[in-house]
């Protein structure tokens, strides 16, 4: 072999090694970085079991164009009921998933975000319907056993069905409750007549929403 060809050997065995060495050590650096990571501040390995319970459709709800009916809440994730679910959840959240593997960071970001807008509308509506109720009810615990009251009632109960959409199933059933039992409360002590009291409103057991007949016009019943 002329030395021409022993220097073109040499040469190449040079950059070879030099090739090999530069591999190895972009290999080590890789292998450090697929180290699993420590996790991120205040996060706990025992949450990452609250993840998969619940039955709220995070992935649909997130899709949702406008507002978020407020009987979703009703729905449960990360061990909570949505109207439980605080802005310090969802940015928990986000660090969260990442870590126990479920999904990408970037990805589980958009959906929370997204969440967490709508939720926490929700909520805010909700409050308003339970300020409501709380009035309503102390509304109703006042009310004379007068004909006036059970119209007053009954006017409650048309509104309560024109905001059932503002609140969930559970704070609709515990007003219609309420208005039940101020109902027949009304109808009781007005037919309660304590020796030396007069009967609040002799005209409580007429219907307040049927005409009433005026005495001109009044026939006496058959027999």
């Amino acid at each position: 072999m002329t030395s021409d060809g022993k220097s073109a050997r040499l040469a190449v065995l040079a950059i070879l090694t030099a090739l090999c060495l530069q591999f190895s050590t972009l290999h080590s650096a890789g292998a450090q970085e697929q180290q699993p990571d420590e996790p991120p501040k205040d996060v706990k390995d025992e949450d990452c079991s609250k993840i998969p319970g619940g039955n709220a459709p995070i992935n649909i709800l997130a899709r949702l164009k406008g507002g978020m009916a407020v009987e979703n809440l009703e729905f449960t994730y990360f061990k909570k009921k949505l109207y439980e679910l605080t802005q310090e959840d969802f940015d928990y959240l986000k660090k969260l998933i990442p870590y126990c593997g479920e999904q990408n960071s970037e990805q589980i970001a958009y959906i929370l975000d997204r969440l967490s807008v709508l939720v926490l509308e929700a909520q805010q509506t909700r409050q308003k319907s339970i300020d409501w109720i709380k009035e309503t009810v102390e509304q109703l615990e006042k009310l004379p056993a007068t004909k006036e009251s059970i119209e007053e009632v009954h006017n409650i109960e048309i509104e309560l069905k024109n905001r059932q959409l503002e609140m969930t199933r559970a704070d609709l059933n515990y007003l219609a409750m309420k208005l039940n039992e101020s109902r027949d409360r009304l109808y009781r002590d007005a037919s309660t007549e304590p020796t030396g009291d007069k009967r609040q409103d002799p005209q409580i057991r007429v219907s307040p929403f049927m005409p009433e007949i005026p005495p001109e016009d009044r026939r006496p019943d058959p027999g």
